[in-house]
């Protein structure tokens, strides 16, 4: 037997290769979006229809060169777009206010006031 690499291995590598990196159009949304107040079901059935075909219009040959993840967000914020712009609810999430950074160099803060007990 020759040293070296079969015929299969080498297709398999190769194969493997070109995969590695390759990443696939979404399935669909990845996000919640519920039907707008006093819309009916149908017209929201018919919306994601229309907004699921806008938004991969939107991301068509995206996937090409960007990572997977991406991709999934640039089609949920279509959706998402789509579908608010047709009236639907999109839920959001409350997130902890958050406070400025302060500048590099800057004194810390002063404490806040106390107010003496009754």
């Amino acid at each position: 037997m020759r040293g070296g690499w079969s015929v299969t291995a080498v297709a398999t590598v190769l194969g493997v290769g070109l995969c590695a990196g390759c990443a696939t159009a979404p399935a669909g949304p990845s996000v919640m979006v519920l039907p707008g107040t006093g819309r009916p079901f149908d017209q929201f059935q018919a919306d994601v229809s229309v907004c699921r075909d806008w938004a991969a219009k939107q991301v068509k040959g995206a996937f090409m060169d960007a990572p997977s993840w991406e991709v999934q967000r640039r089609y949920d914020n279509a959706y998402i777009q789509c579908m608010y712009a047709k009236g639907h609810q999109v839920p959001g999430r409350d997130l902890p206010a958050r406070t400025p950074a302060t500048p590099a160099g800057s004194p810390p803060p002063p404490p806040p006031a106390q107010t003496p007990p009754k």
